[in-house]
């Protein structure tokens, strides 16, 4: 890792932290959507079952990713910027359905993207010609 391990750690920590309570909330709502409830008239009203397959899958996704980050690498910073970001619009579409817990998944998601980018410099993605 750069000279800035101590950010890709935190981010990885908090990506499988981040990544276990989506794969969580994903579960429950898989197990029993009669917990969580869509407001009348929501624009995203897909079924409870559909978000929490969607949840599971970017909280299984981010706790992979996470565990990669710390081993470094640009790809796994590439990766975890663009499953924190998945996370981030997943769990604002979610605000409506359950806020507190979204909240702080958004704030979480928000720290990662931030140490994910400051982290070690410039990412270097080279394209071969």
């Amino acid at each position: 890792m750069a000279k800035s391990s101590g950010r890709m750690v935190g981010a990885a920590v908090l990506l499988l932290v981040g990544g276990c309570w989506q794969a969580v909330v994903g579960l429950q709502a898989v197990a029993e959507g009669g917990y969580f409830t869509a407001p009348e008239g929501y624009a995203f009203a897909f079924s409870i079952a559909a978000w929490g397959w969607v949840h599971l899958a970017v909280g299984a996704l981010a706790v992979a990713v996470g565990v990669r980050l710390f081993w470094g690498g640009t790809t796994a910073r590439v990766l975890g910027l663009g499953l924190a970001s998945a996370s981030l619009v997943a769990n604002f579409l979610w605000l409506p359905i359950e806020p507190w817990w979204s909240v702080v998944l958004i704030g979480l998601d928000v720290f990662v993207i931030w140490a994910l980018a400051t982290a070690g410099g410039r990412l270097r993605v080279s394209v071969e010609r």
